[in-house]
Order: C-alpha cells, then structure tokens, then sequence
C-alpha cells in the first residue's frame, strides 16, 4: 500500500498500462477500490477505470445468467457438467463479477454423455459455429466447436481438458473422481478438484497458449493457490502430474507463479517435478514471453519459422502443401461443412489463397530483410524450443 502512495503520477500511468497489456486491469481496479474503502487510497484514472469495471461486471452477469439456465437444464436432464476457467473462477475464487474478464461458457461434460448433452442444447436452441460429429475420431480437440444462441454467450462443451493427440494423458475417468461440489451461477453443480484446477490452469497458460496469457493467466493460478492454501495436497498434485506426463510444464508454471507473484509453493514440489532444476536461462525465456506478451497476430508460426529457417526449396516445398492439404476433418471444422461433402476439394483452393493473404507479405517481409527480422525469428523459437521442451515426458 505504502508502494502505490509513493508513486508520482507518470508511474501510476505506467502501472495502468502495464496492467492494461497484461490483461488485469479489472483486477487492479478491484483491488484499488477495495484500499480506497479500506485505506481512503485515492488513485487515478478512477472514473475511466471504474466504467470499464461496471461494463465488464454486466456482461459477466448476462454470461452467468445463461448459465444458470444452462446448468439447471443439464442437470433436470440427468447430465453432469463441471464449470471450467473464468465460469467457476469468478465467483469461487475472485469472488467479484467485475474483477475478471470472461468470454465464454466452459463446461466439461462426461463423453458418454456427450450426446444427451448435445440433445438437450440443440432443443434448447443452441447451433454449432462449426461442423462436428461425435462419431468422427477428435482426438485433435478438447471440445465441441463453440455453441451460440440468439442473444446468447458463447459455450464451449469439453470432453477433456486437452487434446488427445497431444503428447500428454489425461484420465478423464478420474478427472470426475476428483471432482468437488461447487456453487455456480446459483446451481449446485461440480468443478475440478483442487489439484487438477491447478495443473489445468498450468497446462492452459503455459502449454496451450505459449505463456501469451500474460499475468492474467498467472494471477489465475496464484489466486487458485491462495484461495485453497489449506486444502491443496501437493503431493497428490504432483502424483497426477506425472500420471498426465505433465511434469515439466507443471514445474515452470508454478516457479513462474512464486517468482512473479510470490505465490508459495513448497520446495518439494519442484524438486519431485523436475529433480535437476529448471535452466535459468529456460526461466528467464519464459519469463520473457509471459511479460512481453507477443499477440498471435505478431507471433511468427512454427511453419513460418521452418521455412525461412530452410534453404531446401523442396524442404519449403513440403512446409507449405501440408498446411494447404491439411486433413479432411479439419478442414470441415474451419469451413463448417461434412467432411465428406464434395465441397471440400474446392475448399483447399480456397484455404491456399487464405494462406497466401494472410501470410505472404509476412514471408516477404522476412526474406527481404532477414537482419531485421532475426529478433522475431529468434523469440519466435526460444517460444516453439520451450514448448518441444514442456511436451518432453518425464517417463
């Protein structure tokens, strides 16, 4: 506190920026507010912050209004649904409907309960933004394209918390073992047990999203921490970490969270999840892109980094027919038509000129002055060599 009353008006600017870039600033509003109350700590840019606050805590409130509604179809269905991230977060763990953002409705769903749940939403008048069948194989994804109704927030129906085909294992039989009674949107429903919150938040941040989520995703975790500090069973967290293979992306993640935001975890833990210790170097780099947050548009692909990478035409040659003829299904995903529609063969036309439009005067612009983009090209496989890194089992 004594640190925010000695900051001159040019550093409060700052923070507010920095808070801004980093995705927390409705947190820092919270928190500001609150001193105010407690403390009579006066700050700047109130009235700014405050209306972004109160339009953020109305849309948060239309959100959890569907899901109410939601929940208790699924439930006077028979369907069990756990509310994932920002839905169970914000009133579990934040516990202010303003202090964070939330664009969507996640919920995981048993698999065998997939259908009567896709049943009862259908009926209910929500639409698939793009095809899906549960009958095709998914391993690719976590969850059923992202569902809308009129008026509605958008829902996205997990199976699992990440994709098969991803070198992990999740057992998602004992993910609803360990499932934990919860109050959402004022329905007695479920949520991940403690410890798999945790590592899911990991996973989510740091693996899923290359550490792009900034300190948003980081605060996500140290609250979690926070909030259950009694009841967290770190050695069980660490036993299911290694039964995932999550190992490596567990162990960052967390000594992100305690050397960012000094949140406490017991030596231990880290000594269990990575016995050799983390590189500093590795740290550091992550602790770079955590805090410089390079938006995806920014971010260079791994297949653009390949291909300026190699001087084999038929190397670039290769690169670049396998992310024109990507697999059927994926490309019924993208499009939002059957896979076996006969539309498809015309869409890889389609896809390679969406391919050369978005990403052609990047590959320009890389090849004509290559000194000037080395910085990018450089981040851009610090990013992709930490991310082959975390996917590298422990067993």
């Amino acid at each position: 506190m004594e640190t925010l009353r000695g900051l001159d008006p040019q550093s409060q600017k700052a923070l507010i920026a920095e808070a801004e870039r980093q995705g927390v600033t409705l947190f820092l509003y919270a928190m500001l507010a609150r001193l105010e109350r407690e403390h009579r700590l006066g700050f700047p840019h109130r009235d700014k912050l405050y209306q972004r606050y109160v339009i953020n805590a109305g849309r948060n409130t239309l959100i959890l209004h569907d899901t109410e509604i939601l929940l208790a179809t699924l439930k006077d269905a028979g369907v069990s649904a756990a509310g994932l991230k920002g839905v169970y977060l914000l009133e579990n763990v934040y516990g202010n409907i303003g202090a964070r953002p939330m664009n969507d409705i996640d919920l995981l769903v048993r698999k065998s309960e997939l259908a009567a749940c896709l049943d009862v939403l259908r009926k209910f008048g929500y639409v698939h933004t793009a095809y899906f069948s549960i009958e095709d194989e998914n391993i690719d994804t976590k969850h059923i394209p992202p569902m809308r109704k009129a008026g509605g927030a958008l829902l996205e129906v997990h199976w699992t918390l990440l994709e098969e085909h991803e070198p992990f294992t999740i057992d998602a039989d004992a993910l609803w073992e360990r499932t934990m009674p919860a109050k959402i949107a004022n329905i007695d429903t479920l949520a991940l047990g403690v410890e798999d919150l945790i590592l899911h938040l990991c996973m989510h941040l740091t693996y899923q999203h290359y550490l792009q989520l900034g300190l948003r995703g980081l605060l996500d975790i140290a609250l979690v921490i926070d909030k259950f500090a009694a009841e967290i069973d770190w050695e069980k967290l660490t036993r299911i970490a290694k039964s995932w293979g999550a190992e490596r992306v567990t162990a960052l993640s967390l000594k992100l969270a305690e050397t960012q935001l000094k949140v406490p975890v017991p030596p231990e833990v880290f000594f269990s999840l990575a016995p050799g210790g983390i590189e500093p170097s590795m740290l550091e780099g992550a602790r770079a892109l955590l805090l410089e947050r390079v938006t995806m548009e920014h971010r260079l692909t791994p297949d653009l980094v390949n291909l300026q990478a190699s001087r084999s035409i038929f190397t670039k040659m290769k690169i670049g027919l396998q992310r024109v003829f990507i697999p059927r299904l994926a490309l019924a995903r993208i499009y939002n038509v059957a896979p076996d529609s006969p539309r498809v063969l015309g869409l890889y036309w389609k896809r390679l000129k969406y391919l050369i439009r978005n990403y052609g005067d990047t590959l320009k612009k890389l090849s004509r002055d290559k000194e000037a983009a080395m910085p990018f090209i450089e981040k851009a496989q610090s990013s992709y060599s930490l991310h082959d890194w975390m996917s590298g089992n422990n067993h």
